[in-house]
């Protein structure tokens, strides 16, 4: 089909390519934007999963608490994985043509192109459960939430997408002997891509429902969340305890704040793969118009770039800004660890776990 002939064209032709169409000043632009992300985000989510390792072992008996400290966990997790792995796009942004040397590495191109493959759909799949659990505690407050249940499914959706891919890369076929997961200057950055027609398809509609549909329902419970906030406000001043109800509130709020940020992140990743998968489900005549437009000086060479590397890392680095910005415990457990003048003189007296032990315990602020 033209379809496959044109994909086939692009992969071969893509090593080859001149690159008139890439604009140095974006290039640098977007390297150090994703350095940033580096700088910032690896660190950040680093120190965030330590503090919800701490969180978790201090709150065992509490099941809520459980839940989220266990969630956040996993979260941080994934996103220090996808901004700690950004050393490469900023390389290859930086040299104005695409030609780094990582990427240009068989060996790193697939080992990297294989953990982007799943860590981006397992990241989205964590805001998800978190949006949705915060909606599910305003709409029924008494909804109880299992860590146990959270652990299986996170476990098993990961396995799901393992076991996606592994089912992919050893079905497709390929008589080439080539690489699927291989690096070309118009994407930017290394992928899977089945050589089979039929499995290449299905490639892509998987993609277009784990990065693109999945912010439909984390849309709906965001706005559920807002609406219910918008409820309580109005409710502040009958009965109950004002202080627990205050910590709930901010908690909420926290969520919402992260869940926003995932939104403006992703909204022209899902734009993005709606259309694409629009145009595959359609005639041939309708791809071909879309690859023209896909090739043109800024679709073809940063659309999917953007949208695939840069948003997912400016969203993972985000997360321990909005965490520190929205959590008393944990600036405390981050000014605990940073030297100042005067804590490096009682550090001399004082051992440092100490110190981060008796970060202040105050009403929970993030479950």
């Amino acid at each position: 089909t033209l379809l496959y002939t044109i994909k086939f064209e692009t992969m071969s032709n893509a090593t080859n390519e001149t690159i008139e169409f890439l604009v140095p000043e974006a290039e640098i632009f977007l390297g150090t934007l994703t350095l940033l992300c580096f700088l910032i985000g690896a660190p950040g989510n680093l120190l965030a999963a330590i503090y919800f390792v701490q969180e978790h072992l201090s709150n065992a008996r509490n099941l809520k608490k459980l839940y989220f400290t266990e969630l956040y966990i996993c979260m941080t997790t994934v996103d220090f994985i996808l901004t700690a792995t950004l050393f490469p796009i900023f390389e290859n942004y930086f040299t104005t043509t695409r030609q780094g040397q990582l990427f240009n590495n068989e060996g790193f191109c697939i080992i990297w192109g294989a953990l982007w493959e799943i860590a981006p759909c397992i990241s989205v799949f964590l805001v998800g459960i978190l949006s949705i659990s915060r909606m599910l505690i305003l709409v029924k407050p008494m909804q109880a939430l299992n860590p146990k249940h959270l652990r299986c499914i996170i476990g098993g959706y990961s396995l799901y997408h393992v076991i996606v891919r592994m089912t992919l890369w050893f079905v497709d076929r390929d008589p080439t002997g080539t690489s699927k997961i291989s690096y070309t200057p118009t994407a930017g950055y290394c992928y899977f891509s089945p050589l089979e027609s039929s499995l290449w398809k299905f490639n892509a509609y998987h993609a277009g429902v784990v990065l693109g549909l999945v912010i439909i329902p984390i849309a709906l419970s965001f706005f559920i969340s807002l609406l219910k906030l918008r409820e309580s406000s109005t409710s502040t001043t009958t009965g109950g305890n004002s202080f627990s109800r205050a910590a709930q509130r901010q908690a909420t709020m926290t969520i919402v704040i992260v869940t926003l940020v995932y939104l403006v992140c992703n909204l022209p990743v899902f734009m993005n793969y709606i259309f694409y998968t629009h145009i595959i489900v359609t005639d041939n005549e309708q791809w071909e118009k879309y690859y023209k437009t896909y090739s043109g000086p800024f679709w073809g060479h940063y659309v999917w770039n953007l949208s695939y590397c840069v948003l997912v890392a400016l969203n993972a680095a985000a997360n321990p800004i909005v965490f520190y910005l929205r959590m008393k415990q944990f600036r405390d457990f981050i000014k605990a660890i940073t030297p100042t003048k005067n804590s490096i003189s009682h550090a001399r007296a004082t051992h440092m776990p100490a110190l981060l032990l008796k970060t202040k315990k105050t009403s929970t602020d993030w479950n």
